[in-house]
């Protein structure tokens, strides 16, 4: 009896497990490029440089082809309860946690759906490229606030 509750438990917990890292912060989902759809518009995920998720309190991931499709998404659905937000570097490739990131908005940046967003986790890196597009530079919160007042769509 024992090991069987054991066993429940382990299995009730390993989806929780799956989104978190070895600290205890929770971590983003694996994506299958080329194959994972985008929750909120049902193409494709097939770029990581514009790919970004979330992780809801539950442990439940979300996956995005580009960062405005996971704001417009959330923006519809102010009741999901979101643990963390992740983009991709645009330059590195790697996953890092939006909050941290500067974002490059420029309509020469040819990202999914349109309004041009590239995440970088390094400031310089977000300098020299916004400067050779002669974009902005946004924090989070901006980035937010700029597709919350632009809306939905390109």
């Amino acid at each position: 009896m024992k090991r069987a509750l054991m066993l429940c438990a382990l299995l009730l917990c390993a989806p929780l497990s799956a989104c978190a890292s070895g600290d205890g912060q929770p971590a983003p989902p694996s994506i299958a490029y080329g194959r994972d759809l985008c929750e909120s518009c049902s193409m494709l995920i097939d770029e990581a440089r514009f790919a970004a998720a979330t992780v809801e309190l539950g442990g439940k991931a979300h996956k995005f082809d580009c960062i405005d499709e996971m704001l417009v998404f959330h923006m519809d659905r102010p009741n999901l309860q979101v643990q963390a937000y992740f983009v991709h570097d645009y330059g590195t490739q790697n996953w890092i946690r939006a909050e941290k990131a500067r974002f490059v908005q420029s309509p020469d940046i040819r990202a999914p759906m349109g309004k041009g967003i590239a995440a970088f986790g390094d400031q310089q890196a977000a300098e020299s490229y916004a400067a050779s597009l002669k974009a902005q530079i946004m924090s989070w919160d901006e980035l937010r606030a700029y597709v919350h007042v632009t809306g939905h769509g390109g």
